[in-house]
């Protein structure tokens, strides 16, 4: 029997305020992964039994002490990248109650206000590509699961 392809799903909160003019971001740190990048305002893995938005507010109460209403979120990205066993899932919200601040300072050095566009040059490339296809009306990308397949593909 062929084996089934299984991924990790991971979840994204991307908080803005003013208008979408402003993104709040926190800074990894001591993760073993990407530390001292600036990524969204909190992320984190889904847990078995947990929907993809219970998982998003669960890491924002978690990270940043905040609560978010489920129907406040807005499902904004998937992203399906190629040389990793994850699926990105992003959701936005620009509504939330309590004040933002550092949970885990194990795992995160800073977390601030930022214009959106003018972000620190030490954002995770992802997010500026979630940003980018946003602004763009995309969703859905698999940018580099296409490209490593194209090539995978030419070189059989």
């Amino acid at each position: 029997m062929k084996e089934r392809y299984q991924s990790k799903v991971a979840v994204f909160l991307m908080l803005t305020r003013n208008n979408n003019t402003e993104i709040l971001m926190q800074k990894r740190y001591n993760t073993g992964y990407m530390d001292n990048l600036y990524d969204m305002a909190c992320s984190g893995h889904l847990e078995h039994g947990e929907s993809l938005a219970h998982a998003t507010i669960r890491e924002a109460k978690e990270e940043i002490g905040i609560d978010v209403d489920e129907k406040n979120l807005k499902l904004v990205a998937l992203i399906h990248p190629y040389n990793d066993d994850y699926l990105n899932v992003f959701f936005a919200s620009n509504t939330y109650e309590g004040t933002p601040e550092i949970k885990e300072p194990n795992k995160c050095s800073d977390l601030r206000w930022f214009n959106i566009n003018e972000l620190p040059e030490n954002t995770m490339p992802r997010i500026k590509n979630v940003l980018k296809n946003m602004n763009m009306g995309i969703i859905y990308d698999d940018y580099e699961f296409s490209i490593q397949k194209s090539y995978l593909d030419k070189k059989h």
